[in-house]
């Protein structure tokens, strides 16, 4: 039923992801589908590499991000802090936007599986979407961005474009 999808796919943190999405050219319903990929919009959870908060961001990577953002004050434990983790996510998943020439399916194999793996497989499918998703190799990574381009697809659906 309808309710039971709206529920499933709300938008949850509105006006973290919003904000997030303006400041980087995001569209906000990519940024739903990512944040649920990565954590199901639970806050508190960590993963078994580590990865912590709603977009599941590594301490490492987050010491990296608040470095480039000269973020003040920053510790570790502030990527359980939604509105610290939303931005932190955005701002990375940006800078892998641009660092892969402004593909962000290549975006998406780069924020789950390093920069490294998405430019390999950039660089050998041509600028054909559906190619580069059966090139990605590793079965995490290549669930990943199916994963996440579906939730989109149900996102665009029940909300916009």
């Amino acid at each position: 039923p309808p309710f039971f999808t709206h529920l499933r796919f709300g938008p949850y943190y509105a006006d973290l992801i919003t904000q997030a999405a303006d400041d980087y050219n995001i569209d906000p319903l990519l940024l739903y589908a990512l944040v649920r990929q990565e954590s199901l919009f639970e806050g508190s959870v960590t993963s078994s590499a580590a990865a912590q908060g709603l977009m599941q961001i590594i301490p490492d990577t987050g010491d990296w991000i608040a470095d480039r953002l000269h973020w003040p004050n920053y510790w570790q434990s502030d990527l359980y802090r939604p509105f610290i983790n939303v931005e932190f996510g955005a701002f990375y998943l940006d800078y892998q936007r641009q660092y892969l020439g402004g593909d962000m399916l290549a975006a998406l194999a780069a924020y789950n599986a390093g920069p490294g793996n998405a430019e390999k497989w950039l660089s050998v499918s041509l600028n054909d979407p559906d190619l580069f998703v059966e090139i990605i190799r590793l079965d995490e990574p290549r669930r990943y961005v199916r994963g996440v381009y579906e939730f989109y697809e149900i996102y665009r659906n029940l909300y916009g474009k």
